[in-house]
């Protein structure tokens, strides 16, 4: 134990691991409020003339203002009546008024604007078939909304045979695990889309930074000739090699754990907690699988990234173990966790999502795994990505620490 506590003090001492603990901390707080300054609205008196610009925590409260009437459960009832209003407002100067910005803004503050994110998942819902095309909502039929949950059953069907049109396991696969999804979805308006965007890049620069902070654990004692001395002693190899895994991995877990919460308390207190009950298909796709709420899935996205940080802390560990020179394990480490990126954008494959560092990223990261539909096959079995990539680090921490304190007791002084 006094190894042990010894050992953190040398990791918490060091000049690169305060210079990048400090860095992560500071931009948990940064990237947390990035998407509050992007909200913005225009705020337009009774006689319709416009009186406000609103930014930030102001556009936020304001926008929860017109919104939070249809708070609550997105039932049929309540979808048809927004629709209603919607077509009502937008049938005298068409549907594309809106994006042309020829639409009354004052009649598009009070009509449209309140019922757009209850709204949001109905072209997805009522999508074409066969093309998967976005229908427009003047062409949403408001008696079709009694059928609205029964309706995302059948779009899934549809999205499941056009995507998996070749392994008919796994459309039922994916269709037992949306009888999960608890209907009917709830709304809480106000979050953004981009705040997530925001979490998964963060994970990402933390991993990055924790990692490129543990590379020196062994590698630094091999450059200074430090090592040597140190295998000399009662217990300078296996037990030595063990604290100083275990050490570094508490630090960088705490580190994490600190500024992830940092994170999505400075973002959730800033969008507002009543958010996090909003159902995750609200937000994103409507056929998106978990059945998560944004505060869960938020949860999710923690624990997965820390699973992650720890598999690929873990890989960075054996390579400083078997490396004699710090550049070298960075240069290395680094590129493992961008490789995922790119071994994604050429297509979804087993390599992308099996690297210690598959759950991180942006379009390969867990958060868009968790609302996709990217299954990897074994012939006819077939495992949706987010079961592997947890399971795969989750299997690689103890494969790569046992091969660090292996490499490191047979490595030899030359």
């Amino acid at each position: 134990m006094r190894l042990y506590r010894l050992e953190l003090k040398r990791v918490l001492k060091s000049r690169r691991s305060i210079i990048l603990l400090l860095i992560a901390l500071f931009m948990s707080a940064v990237m947390a409020w990035l998407p509050v300054t992007f909200e913005d609205i225009n705020q337009y008196g009774e006689n319709g003339n416009k009186v406000a610009e609103l930014n930030g925590l102001d556009a936020i409260t304001y926008k929860k203002s017109l919104r939070s009437v249809n708070n609550g459960e997105v039932t049929p009832q309540k979808l048809k009546e927004a629709l209603n209003i919607y077509q009502s407002a937008v049938s005298q100067y068409g549907e594309d008024s809106i994006y042309r910005g020829d639409f009354p803004a004052d009649l598009y503050m009070k009509k449209v604007f309140p019922v757009e994110s209850l709204l949001g998942r109905l072209p997805e819902a009522f999508s074409d078939p066969k093309t998967g095309q976005a229908t427009s909502l003047m062409d949403i039929s408001p008696d079709k909304l009694d059928s609205f949950y029964e309706q995302t059953v059948q779009h899934l069907k549809d999205i499941m045979k056009m995507e998996q049109k070749e392994y008919p396991t796994t459309q039922e696969q994916a269709l037992q695990k949306y009888t999960e999804v608890k209907t009917p979805f709830q709304l809480y308006a106000g979050y953004s889309r981009d705040a997530f965007d925001y979490i998964v890049l963060f994970i990402f620069l933390l991993v990055i930074l924790c990692t490129a902070a543990a590379t020196p654990t062994f590698s630094n004692e091999y450059q200074t000739g430090s090592d040597s001395i140190l295998r000399c002693t009662k217990h300078g190899r296996s037990r030595l090699a063990m604290v100083k895994i275990f050490a570094a991995l508490t630090v960088f877990s705490i580190a994490f754990v600190i500024c992830i919460s940092l994170h999505l308390l400075i973002s959730n207190l800033a969008f507002g907690p009543e958010c996090m009950k909003t159902s995750m298909q609200m937000l994103f796709s409507v056929i998106s699988l978990p059945a998560l709420n944004l505060g869960q899935l938020q949860v999710v996205l923690a624990v997965g990234g820390l699973i992650s940080l720890l598999a690929t802390i873990s890989f960075t560990l054996f390579l400083s173990a078997k490396c004699k020179d710090s550049i070298t394990v960075v240069l290395i480490a680094i590129v493992m966790c961008l490789l995922p990126i790119f071994t994604y954008s050429a297509g979804a494959n087993w390599l992308t999502f099996i690297l210690p560092s598959g759950g991180i990223g942006m379009q390969n990261s867990l958060l868009y795994q968790l609302t996709g539909f990217n299954f990897l096959h074994i012939g006819q079995v077939s495992i949706w990505a987010p079961y592997v990539i947890l399971i795969a680090a989750a299997i690689e921490i103890p494969v790569f620490l046992f091969l660090a304190i292996r490499t490191y007791c047979k490595h030899q002084v030359v």
